[in-house]
């Protein structure tokens, strides 16, 4: 199989309401989808979506990059091409980008010649993951309500977030979806970076009553002593979010005892190799891990599934944020049904593109390179 042709297409998607972000707010959400075609007729999609909303000048430079890199994988099979590309690609947030959609697309065209879903070359044997219910930032009161029609609807986790307000308000929030939901529901938090340690330890040992199964990312990315003794000093799992790319990250998070779980983003590890890699690390130092996404189109959505099927029973991951998109890019949307997403079986990451949604969508960031 060699690769005959590259495309790829840029696209700006409105948010339904609002913005996700808690360090700003931005209605729209940038995205970057290329394509792989080859000479046996099959076509690979990957998803170069930054982290975050992004911007026009964000998948630009991400396209630029493809635009110079791109020639030099006419005539190769998808994996060597990958690993070529991968090399020439530079150290940075574009370079890490295009690994990642060619990684994307490489790993579908592989599943696609082998008639196997990706999670199964993977080694998955599940066919659904349970989904997180987000609650952003409410007041107690619709922060409870919002909670039990969750549950209603059929999710089994529930992650709110905290640390942007006065910490009575957040313990009172906490409190009250507890008791809304009760204790057979996953209760989980975000801390977003916010607190310093001695103030996480302060307001997490009062959440402590409430059970929670974890508290992501309650400090800065960089202090990992500073996890290390929240981690040491409270009854709460910690999880490691925002200090999470890379498996060396990873590894630093676990030499440092900073965390009992690790968030895991393909786009932020630049691809699902690195991805996996950093699950298998998770495993074999028995350390917790959920796959998150990262507001990317529906095919970064059903990478980030296979990824979450790969190593057994998962655990609740927060991969429903394609609620949050006016479109996802698919013509079948992978969004959560009664909390949990099926991951698609068909060969491949299983997904249809919805090209007149990528034809409306489109930000006129475009290109192809043929042979």
């Amino acid at each position: 199989m060699k690769i005959t042709k590259l495309e790829w297409r840029g696209v700006q998607v409105p948010l339904r309401s609002g913005s996700p972000w808690p360090h700003g707010r931005s209605k729209d959400r940038y995205g970057l989808l290329l394509w792989i075609f080859t000479d046996e007729g099959f076509v690979g999609v990957g998803d170069a979506s930054p982290v975050g909303p992004s911007s026009g000048d964000g998948i630009s430079e991400v396209a630029s990059l493809l635009h110079d890199l791109a020639p030099s994988a006419l005539g190769m099979s998808p994996t060597l091409a990958f690993d070529v590309l991968s090399s020439l690609a530079p150290h940075t947030t574009a370079g890490s980008l295009v690994r990642l959609g060619l990684d994307t697309a490489t790993v579908d065209l592989l599943g696609q010649q082998a008639i196997r879903p990706v999670a199964d070359l993977l080694g998955g044997v599940i066919d659904w993951v349970p989904m997180n219910a987000s609650l952003d930032f409410l007041e107690p009161d619709e922060a409870a309500a919002k909670a039990v029609e969750a549950v209603a609807g059929g999710y089994s986790c529930v992650k709110l977030s905290l640390g942007s307000r006065d910490p009575d308000v957040d313990v009172e929030v906490v409190r009250r979806v507890r008791e809304a939901i009760g204790y057979d529901v996953d209760l989980r938090a975000d801390g977003d970076e916010i607190w310093t340690a001695e103030q996480a330890i302060e307001v997490l040992r009062r959440l402590e009553p409430y059970d929670l199964e974890f508290v992501e990312q309650p400090v800065i990315a960089e202090d990992l002593t500073g996890m290390a003794k929240i981690r040491r000093s409270v009854a709460i799992p910690i999880a490691a979010d925002e200090a999470v790319w890379t498996l060396a990250d990873a590894e630093n998070v676990v030499a440092a005892a900073a965390a009992d779980v690790l968030v895991v983003k393909p786009t932020r590890a630049a691809g699902l190799r690195e991805a996996y890699a950093i699950l298998e690390f998770a495993r074999d130092n028995g350390v917790g891990a959920v796959v998150d996404s990262s507001m990317e189109t529906g095919v970064g959505i059903a990478a980030a599934l296979h990824l979450a099927a790969a190593l057994g029973p998962a655990r609740a991951c927060g991969l429903g944020t394609g609620l949050l998109l006016e479109h996802d890019m698919l013509k079948n949307p992978l969004v959560p049904v009664r909390g949990h997403i099926t991951v698609p079986q068909m060969p491949g990451l299983g997904v249809e593109i919805d090209h007149d949604a990528v034809d409306h969508y489109t930000t006129g960031v475009m290109g192809v390179i043929a042979g």
